[in-house]
């Protein structure tokens, strides 16, 4: 279902097929597993959104790292992770943060989800790491209660994600930190 105010789009996974399609990267049915906040009380924002996809004897093929900024825009890296690790690195394309331009490397580790979950991605510029961002946790099962439980202690997770980001915003910027100019966004090809 769309969001409220929005035209309905195509489901996640058919977007994500139309986007591998554009990149040559073909699943042949294979299963994606997808790392995002869940929409509470109507409201959601993914800075980052993971797309662990595999071939249809279970191989890892690629892993789609989906990022958006406040703006509304996105843009996604096809990322190739070593399969020792889930390491893998590509030069910064998106203006996220009014503090940075677009200009560096990430480097993330994305192993795939198991019973726990380690994740982080770096910007690196200059041979200075600018910025970290960590996700971790463990599994649990994804029942109705559970679920219900998780929305009743943490009901405005996504909110929070969206206000903090603000919030640390407006912080740089009441110290001082010079303001990026938004470069103009291209769509990407899958994208549109």
């Amino acid at each position: 279902a769309a969001a409220p105010g929005r035209a309905p789009g195509p489901a996640i996974r058919a977007a994500l097929d139309r986007y591998l399609a554009a990149q040559g990267v073909g699943l042949d049915g294979g299963r994606v597993l997808m790392l995002a906040h869940a929409r509470v009380l109507g409201h959601v924002f993914n800075p980052l959104t993971l797309y662990w996809c595999h071939g249809p004897a279970g191989e890892l093929r690629c892993v789609v790292a989906e990022v958006h900024n406040t703006y509304r825009e996105r843009h996604c890296y096809l990322l190739r992770p070593d399969p020792a690790h889930g390491r893998a690195e590509t030069p910064k394309e998106f203006h996220v943060s009014p503090f940075f331009t677009v200009a560096g490397t990430y480097r993330m580790r994305l192993p795939a989800p198991g019973e726990s979950l380690d994740l982080a991605v770096h910007l690196d510029r200059d041979g200075v790491r600018r910025f970290t961002a960590t996700v971790r946790g463990t599994r649990g099962p994804a029942t109705t209660g559970a679920l219900l439980r998780a929305a009743a202690r943490h009901p405005f997770s996504t909110l929070a994600v969206s206000l903090g980001i603000r919030r640390h915003g407006i912080r740089l910027w009441a110290r001082g930190l010079p303001v990026v100019p938004r470069p103009r966004h291209r769509a990407q090809e899958g994208l549109e």
